[in-house]
Order: C-alpha cells, then sequence, then structure tokens
C-alpha cells in the first residue's frame, strides 16, 4: 500500500460528512447500479433533475475503505483534497501530511461530541446540516442557557473545522496557489 493510499485511509474526511453534505452524480454514473449496491440516490424534482446521495457515504466502511470502491461514482473518483494533492506533488511529506488529517479528525470530533451533548445523534447526516438544524432548534427555542453555552462552543468548532477545510482539504485545480494556500472548491 502506498503511503497516499495510507493517507485516505488514515483520513475519509471526504466520504463521513465532515467536508461534504453530498455528491452529486453525473450522467454518466448508474444510478440503478449504484442503488442496488446500496447507497440512496435521490433525484429531485424539477426541470433539471439532480441525483445526488447524502453523506456520510453509506458505503463507507468502520475501516475507511469504500466497499462500493470499484463503482463508485466519477466525483469520487477524480476528487483529491488538498493535502493528497500536497503530498503527491510532495510540497509536503506523508508525516506532515497525517498530522493535518489527524488535526482535522480531531477537530470533527470535537464537533460531534459537542452535537451529543447538546442532544444531536443523528449521525447519518453530515456535520453542517447537523449543525444547522441544532442552529434552528435553538434558534426556536432559545430558552436553555446551558446548551446557548454549548452552542457557543460548537459553533466555534465549526468554524475552525470550516478554515481548517478551507486551508488545507479544498481545492480548486485550474487556479494556482501562493505559497501553502488552497483555493477553495465548494
Amino acid at each position: 500500500m502506498t503511503s497516499l493510499e495510507q493517507l485516505c485511509l488514515a483520513c475519509g474526511l471526504c466520504c463521513d460528512g465532515t467536508l461534504f453534505d453530498g455528491v452529486q452524480l453525473e450522467a454518466a454514473d448508474d444510478r440503478q447500479h449504484l442503488k442496488e449496491l446500496g447507497l440512496p440516490v435521490k433525484v429531485s424534482r424539477g426541470r433539471n433533475p439532480i441525483a445526488r446521495f447524502a453523506q456520510p457515504c453509506a458505503a463507507l466502511c468502520a475501516n475507511r475503505t469504500c466497499r462500493v470502491y470499484a463503482d463508485r461514482p466519477r466525483q469520487c473518483r477524480i476528487f483529491e483534497c488538498g493535502v493528497f494533492k500536497r503530498a503527491k506533488a510532495g510540497e509536503i511529506d506523508s508525516a506532515t501530511a497525517l498530522r493535518l488529517v489527524k488535526k482535522a479528525r480531531h477537530q470533527a470530533d470535537r464537533v460531534r461530541r459537542l452535537l451529543l451533548r447538546l442532544g444531536d445523534t443523528e449521525e447519518h447526516r453530515s456535520l453542517g446540516e447537523r449543525f444547522h438544524r441544532m442552529q434552528e432548534r435553538l434558534e426556536a427555542d432559545p430558552g436553555d442557557q446551558a446548551a446557548l453555552a454549548i452552542f457557543a462552543d460548537l459553533s466555534l468548532a465549526v468554524h475552525r473545522l470550516k478554515l481548517l477545510a478551507h486551508d488545507q482539504f479544498y481545492t480548486r485545480p485550474d487556479e494556482s496557489r501562493g505559497p501553502g494556500k488552497l483555493k477553495v472548491e465548494r
């Protein structure tokens, strides 16, 4: 196994609902086959229907492997996070890349713990969706001061995670970057 493969298996943030809320399928992706493989593909209504499935990915295994890897959608095939790209290009070594992944996973775990303290157990939803649902819940009933204090900590934790994701994980392949900077893709 290469160090880049090990990096992905140590990470999984692109599949576990940390970085993305969902994956949009492309026309060439076999929606029916992906459904048969257990991905909960939904198609929007409208003039131009969009097929997608939510994150965390139903095909993500506990060891961060993908049980549909050979049949994964194109978006999953082509995505390379900024840490991966920098390691692949030799801009950072594997130890640095793993430290960045560990830092992001630690921050995402902090967000999950704070959500749990606030009563959110919907681990089948992305972190972004869970955060926004919690925000709406607390805005609708702001009476619990202890919950509001935890939500303040949660907001800060989410902000720190977004900054880290912006700086290290999201990329825009068609733009050049300055030293140590990556551009936002999504």
